[in-house]
């Protein structure tokens, strides 16, 4: 088993010539792998993607770009940069050409002071940014394990129904001592829709409501909202994968995520398309003068890309399943042409326009 940076460096190493002569191990200390890159390590069907991605960005881009990445994922960060290079291979298998990391300014996005976009489709002039997509699974699991640290004696469960916003989770995790003293008097805390219970049994239950997360969530996408282009279509993608979300999204059992992830495009590009409140209100580093209108209409498209590999598991025979969603009411349409759509496409693309689903 894996267990340290130079371990993983190593067997990187060992897999590709090109990361060989990165040379890692003189500029990464060695230090343990935190969980997520214990995850990572340990499969050999990420570390060929890890590979994989590293040659394909090294052919359209260059070899430090690559590196920087790879450091990231090694070193910290390792979800974010993993997500990042997932992307960018998904997008390549597509046959798509890619120039990552373009730098614009105030004038071509929404940023005040510019911004580092994470690429570039280059026939379609679509510029897009990466996000890693935690979902509420990733933060009730951090709920957990904060409270975990503040009753080490305890089981503790989070469960029922983690339909909340972003928000509000960011703030029970912030009171997570608070909410660990109230747990000790009364062993079962409600939040919401979701119960925080001890237990020395390790059941657990959870009921999952795809539109009440949506509407929960109908924020979400804006955060970043500073990387939105002001005169070219612009793509927001969300990299989800089970290990990082908690399973919230993956197989697409029963419909749940085409229903979430449906539910949660619908919003961000209908519900705000006259919303008149500041954008500052909701994003950081933006215009006084830019209404979350004005957002809404600057975002083209929302894809949510699985980027599970199907040799992780012999037993699944098809590609997972991803989404691509069409803003519109978009001031730069996303180009529906091209590569992404071609027969030859490895993946296994849900993709909805809104046509007829737009009032």
């Amino acid at each position: 088993m894996l267990k340290t940076r130079h371990d993983w460096i190593g067997k990187l190493a060992a897999e590709s010539d090109l990361i060989a002569e990165m040379q890692l191990q003189t500029v990464l200390k060695n230090a343990a792998l935190d969980p997520d890159a214990l995850y990572l390590a340990n499969c050999d069907a990420h570390c060929n993607l890890v590979t994989r991605a590293i040659r394909e960005m090294v052919d359209c881009s260059s070899k430090e770009i690559a590196r920087i990445l790879l450091c990231n994922l090694i070193e910290r960060h390792t979800y974010g940069a993993f997500a990042e290079l997932a992307a960018y291979d998904w997008l390549i298998r597509c046959h798509l050409r890619i120039a990552p990391q373009v730098a614009l300014t105030a004038t071509d996005v929404l940023a005040t002071k510019g911004s580092t976009l994470d690429g570039k489709i280059e026939h379609t002039g679509t510029f897009f940014d990466v996000k890693a997509f935690g979902s509420n699974g990733r933060l009730a699991q951090r709920l957990k394990e904060r409270l975990q640290q503040e009753l080490p004696d305890e089981q503790v469960l989070v469960e029922e129904s983690w339909d909340l916003s972003f928000e509000t989770f960011r703030d029970l995790i912030e009171a997570a001592p608070n909410i660990a003293a109230e747990l000790k008097q009364k062993r079962i805390v409600w939040k919401g829709r979701m119960v925080i219970r001890l237990d020395p049994t390790t059941v657990s239950g959870r009921n999952v409501d795809s539109y009440h997360l949506a509407k929960e969530n109908a924020l979400y996408p804006f955060r970043d909202a500073k990387q939105f282009t002001r005169n070219s279509p612009f793509i927001l993608i969300f990299v989800v994968h089970p290990w990082f979300n908690a399973l919230s999204i993956h197989n697409d059992f029963a419909g749940v995520d085409t229903t979430f992830t449906r539910s949660l495009a619908r919003r961000a590009f209908m519900q705000f398309s006259a919303d008149s409140r500041p954008l500052t209100s909701i994003a950081k580093h933006v215009p006084n003068d830019v209404t979350l209108a004005d957002a809404s209409r600057l975002l083209s498209a929302l894809f949510f890309i699985n980027v599970w590999p199907r040799e992780a598991d012999p037993s699944i025979t098809d590609p997972m399943p991803s989404w691509l969603y069409f803003n519109p009411r978009a001031t730069h349409p996303f180009p529906r042409s091209g590569s992404l759509f071609r027969e030859q496409n490895p993946n296994r693309t849900y993709i909805d326009c809104f046509t007829d689903d737009d009032y």
